[in-house]
């Protein structure tokens, strides 16, 4: 499966694509293959991707993920017609939010299917049923916070999902994140710590991979020069390593930064 590289941002409040549009521009110069929008109460992952996306032609459109929690089936198939993004560019995430149940992502993804039969569609794993499930019923399958070993741990229970429904594996993305800079460690320490105070499972996977031994899954570099071979084991192990920024700052300029920081075509 050939492999790509996407680059991750925050979802905005109003997005301005005056703002956004040379960012979508910029990645895509870049040689990213895909562009990649987060999700949540009062921000449209959707939105941001439309209005970053006026002077592209070529990146992927990537909303990881929407939280059905917040909102369903119906309700994303009238955002994404609404905002008239392109269907052969889109892939549309979505995840239990603040939910737990697998059934309401199978019956999910079921829907969308039925709403949107053009579209590729993700879905966010952390433990092993999740991966299992993605295996069965999505196009792509969004890791978050995994070390390159947790990766490959992931990819197996993927496979696995994916023989027992008798379908082809889907494609394996992950978010890591990535600061550049002289505070770049604190940056990429308190997105952490952030995580830590959300739900168990988060909780749970940081203890699994035994991160505060280890390390943290990520990469923090003072040099930019540094990136790209500390990116690389993540690369080795996915499908789609999905650079998701840190910057110093929410300037386009600092997102900019990191983009150009992890790819060769700086």
């Amino acid at each position: 499966m050939e492999q790509h590289v996407g680059f991750g941002m925050t979802a905005r409040h109003d997005p301005d694509p005056t703002q956004l549009a040379p960012l979508g521009a910029r990645i895509e110069e870049l040689g990213y293959r895909e562009l990649w929008a987060n999700d949540g109460r009062s921000r449209s992952g959707l939105a941001t991707l439309a209005a970053s996306a006026r002077e592209t032609t070529r990146l992927d459109l990537c909303v990881g993920v929407i939280p059905l929690s917040e909102r369903g089936p119906e309700a994303i198939a009238a955002e994404v017609h609404a905002l008239g993004l392109p269907h052969d560019r889109l892939v549309v995430g979505v995840g239990t939010g603040s939910g737990s149940s697998l059934a309401v992502v199978r019956d999910s993804v079921a829907e969308l299917r039925r709403l949107l039969p053009d579209l590729r569609l993700a879905i966010s794993a952390l433990g092993p049923r999740m991966c299992a499930l993605g295996g069965e019923v999505a196009d792509v399958v969004l890791l978050n916070w995994a070390l390159p070993d947790r990766i490959r741990w992931a990819r197996e229970r993927i496979a696995d999902g994916a023989a027992s429904a008798g379908r082809a594996t889907p494609r394996v993305a992950c978010y890591v994140r990535v600061a550049v800079g002289p505070d770049s460690l604190a940056r990429l320490t308190g997105e952490v710590n952030r995580y830590r105070g959300r739900p168990r499972p988060y909780t749970r996977l940081f203890q699994e991979q035994e991160v505060d031994a280890r390390g943290l899954p990520g990469v923090a570099a003072e040099r930019a020069e540094d990136v790209p071979a500390l990116l690389a084991p993540y690369r080795e192990a996915l499908d789609t390593c999905v650079v998701r920024g840190l910057p110093a700052s929410d300037a386009i300029s600092d997102w900019l930064a990191v983009a150009e920081a992890a790819t060769l075509r700086a």
